[in-house]
């Protein structure tokens, strides 16, 4: 594995930071910590940089073991939130300056620092100032800086975070591009569930100092494995259900369902469902009975949001197809079908 964590513990006070963590990330694998602020994925990225001192637990980066080594001399290298390149250098002398201090002969230095500006595809530009770039590009420098070395493993803590959102949806393309060229493993932090699913081969959703679930952008989103990820990753609507036998769901209505998931009969379950996948229509016997009480348009989608005869709230999403108008306005009364393979039950 190119990073293999083990039981790490960290607690600051009463507040345990790393509730015995473990997790392996492969190599040559653009690897994602998700999760939302005080969850622990900073804490356990910056464990592995060597800036956190742990209370237990190893770390292993291809197989080499990071106990007790300073920052300076693990396998790895960061690229932070706040680019934190040097302003009074040019865009060469940021890339050449881990290289100088490590003492690089100078022919060499000039080669690497070429051939990261072209990486980077900031040709051209090499004797700028900082100031003289985009937010984007200096994103880039700071990046071309640490793969300049040639780490093993590219710890990333939130390095869009800061960038307006056109700037930042490019440098998602950018930063999967780099990894896919250089071969390195890339360990990157966010909240930005959007941003996982776009960039990742894997996702950790972690919580509270745990990790809830890893699996690729499909498995985490299609199939989350508690109620948590499934609520944190995109929209998800909560049906409250007793399972009624196999894979059938007796809801607070009567009204029965079919799951693509069984559990034990009489459980009290939680069925998870997207709403881009309920299906709005008359009301039948098959249906849910719910009245539209509110409609967003949103350009692409139109965004219904429905209350259903027993008080419960539910959001559907429907693509606007060229030229069509929302077929369903405030106060009509709708019919929802929930297809089986679409729903997840959750008894946890």
């Amino acid at each position: 594995m190119a990073v293999s964590c083990r039981n790490l513990l960290k607690t600051y006070g009463t507040l345990a930071a790393l509730n015995d963590v473990s997790l392996a990330i492969r190599p040559n694998e653009f690897f994602t910590l998700l999760g939302p602020s005080g969850c622990g994925k900073t804490t356990l990225l910056r464990a592995i940089a060597g800036f956190v001192s742990l209370d237990g637990g190893s770390i292993t980066v291809h197989g080499q073991r990071l106990d007790g080594l300073p920052p300076h001399k693990r396998p790895v290298n960061t690229v932070f939130q706040s680019y934190a390149v040097f302003p009074h250098m040019t865009v060469a002398d940021n890339i050449a300056f881990g290289l100088e201090m490590e003492r690089w002969p100078k022919r060499r230095i000039t080669t690497r620092v070429e051939e990261m500006l072209r990486l980077v595809q900031l040709d051209g530009m090499a004797a700028r100032k900082p100031a003289q770039l985009s937010g984007g590009q200096q994103q880039r420098v700071a990046v071309a800086r640490a793969l300049a070395k040639g780490p093993r493993v590219l710890l990333l803590d939130e390095p869009l975070s800061a960038l307006d959102q056109k700037l930042r949806t490019g440098m998602q393309l950018e930063l999967k591009r780099l990894q896919r060229e250089t071969g390195i493993t890339f360990v990157f932090v966010t909240h930005d569930q959007r941003e996982a699913l776009t960039m990742s081969d894997r996702i950790a959703v972690m919580n509270a100092g745990n990790v809830l679930q890893i699996g690729s952008p499909e498995e985490i989103y299609e199939r989350p494995a508690a109620r948590f990820v499934a609520d944190f990753i995109g929209e998800m609507n909560f049906i409250p259900a007793e399972a009624a036998g196999g894979c059938r769901y007796r809801l607070a209505t009567g009204l029965e369902l079919d799951a693509s998931e069984p559990a034990s009969t009489g459980t009290p379950v939680t069925l998870a469902i997207r709403p881009e996948r309920l299906r709005l229509g008359p009301i039948s016997a098959d249906s849910l009975a719910a009245t539209v009480q509110e409609t967003v348009y949103e350009g692409t989608d139109t965004i219904y949001y429905l209350a259903m005869t027993n008080g419960d709230r539910l959001r559907a999403r429907e693509q606007n197809r060229s030229g069509s108008l929302p077929q369903f306005g405030v106060g009509d009364k709708v019919g929802l079908t929930l297809p089986a393979c679409s729903i997840r039950v959750l008894t946890a």
